[in-house]
């Protein structure tokens, strides 16, 4: 279904919406989902710009992936947000792929992300309606991780959604928006949330503040994160630290940050680091590492730490 303003697609009814449609795409071909009713919100201009108004810089939900990453004014007022987009899958998908759809895309898990006569032989999990989590069987939900790469820069810099849902608009912190999606996420599609996320706006970053973004993956920016953090400091307000792909939801560091705004050295805010991850890290086996090896990859973090704190990166 095509629809050309936000109107139109809040009276289009229920559907699934679609930004690219590099995430759902093959999972439609695989028949990991089988949603019936597609709304395609390209032609949304409404949906579309990048701008800083009244303290607070705003960014719409169908800009591409390549279009935040080399935007002048993200770039240079939110570094981590730029750097995240443009690290995220390969220069195609990046010029498809739009901001709101990295933000709701699917939680990924080996025992999900296959074809449905591979799946055939298993018991149905929590996201294909059953009662089990194949990765931990003990789990009462689905532990299944959320990779996106802009999601950890946004939190760092405490982003806000705008969201439209039964008729009103409303704006609430993306945190709560990414807890609420990764809940229904964890579950069958029909029950995800029928959510139209039309803006982001975050407070429009003080003079003197730094902030980075650093991913580990297996080929670059190809592959989904192994592992990436986002981190601000400096400018006059609080240290935020974020680490992405290690839970259902990306994980708020507030040891490190606030080893961080104690002045300690790098060392010991990269152990405060390890600590915040044992506690709220949920690593499971992926396509290509081990829980166990996941855990080693928590000292990624020193990368960033040097990147923004000694090489004066913005």
């Amino acid at each position: 279904m095509m629809v050309k303003t936000v109107k139109e697609v809040l009276e289009a009814g229920p559907g699934t919406y679609v930004g690219g449609g590099t995430d759902l795409m093959p999972l439609l071909k695989n028949h990991a989902r089988d949603d019936r009713t597609l709304i395609f919100l390209h032609p949304v201009e409404e949906l579309r710009g990048v701008r800083e108004e009244d303290g607070y810089v705003y960014l719409g939900a169908g800009e591409t992936l390549y279009d935040l990453s080399v935007h002048p004014l993200v770039r240079k007022r939110l570094p981590a947000v730029a750097q995240a987009a443009g690290a995220t899958a390969s220069p195609q998908i990046r010029n498809i792929a739009t901001l709101g759809g990295n933000i709701m895309q699917d939680r990924r898990c080996i025992y999900f992300n296959q074809s449905q006569f591979w799946r055939s032989g298993l018991e149905l999990c929590f996201k294909t309606g059953g009662a089990i989590c194949h990765q931990i069987p003990n789990s009462p939900v689905c532990r299944a991780i959320y990779y996106s790469d802009v999601a950890t820069a946004l939190l760092a810099y405490e982003a806000e959604a705008e969201v439209a849902e039964n008729g009103e608009r409303t704006w609430l912190p993306l945190s709560e928006l990414i807890r609420r999606h990764s809940q229904a996420n964890g579950l069958a599609c029909e029950h995800h949330l029928p959510v139209l996320v039309t803006t982001f706006r975050m407070e429009a970053p003080p003079e003197g503040e730094r902030s980075g973004f650093y991913k580990y993956a297996m080929r670059a920016s190809i592959d989904f994160p192994l592992i990436n953090f986002a981190l601000r400091v400096g400018g006059g307000r609080p240290s935020r630290a974020v680490a992405g792909a290690v839970a259902p939801a990306p994980v708020l560091l507030e040891e490190a940050a606030a080893a961080l705004d104690r002045g300690e050295d790098s060392e010991a805010v990269t152990v405060a680091c390890l600590r915040d991850l044992a506690q709220f890290a949920s690593p499971i086996r992926e396509a290509c590492i081990s829980p166990s090896c996941k855990r080693m990859l928590y000292q990624q973090f020193q990368s960033l730490l040097d990147s923004v704190l000694y090489r004066g990166e913005n």
